[in-house]
């Protein structure tokens, strides 16, 4: 059996770029599970809030979570240079398009839980 421990992964919105994404295997998860733990139980308490400094914080727990998972479960960026120098993970967090940073935790959470129709079966 030849297992890949990434999958990669074609832009569907900046066309041309591609990346990387890690699989789950069980360091992985347990190392995931530490740096989350506490971010998540945060933005629980501040998205069941109704007030607007509780959803200011909420989204900016929900920023700081897409980027444990872009510097989690991306392992590399083909493709995209940013301010005339290719992209590492560091740099796309910092200064990449928002859109394909939403696609790419998108697509490292997609690789960590089961889909829809993948719980049906």
């Amino acid at each position: 059996m030849e297992y890949q421990s990434t999958v990669c992964k074609e832009s569907r919105v900046c066309p041309g770029v591609r990346f990387q994404v890690r699989r789950l295997s069980l360091a992985r998860r347990m190392e995931l599970v530490r740096e989350i733990r506490s971010a998540g139980a945060q933005l629980e308490f501040h998205a069941a809030g109704a007030g607007l400094a509780d959803q200011v914080e909420a989204a900016s727990i929900r920023a700081t979570v897409d980027a444990i998972y872009l510097r989690w479960g991306i392992a590399g960026i083909e493709g995209l240079s940013i301010d005339g120098e290719p992209a590492t993970v560091e740099s796309f967090i910092a200064a990449g398009p928002d859109g394909l940073a939403r696609e790419m935790a998108d697509a490292v959470h997609g690789e960590l839980f089961l889909s829809e129709d993948e719980r049906k079966n």
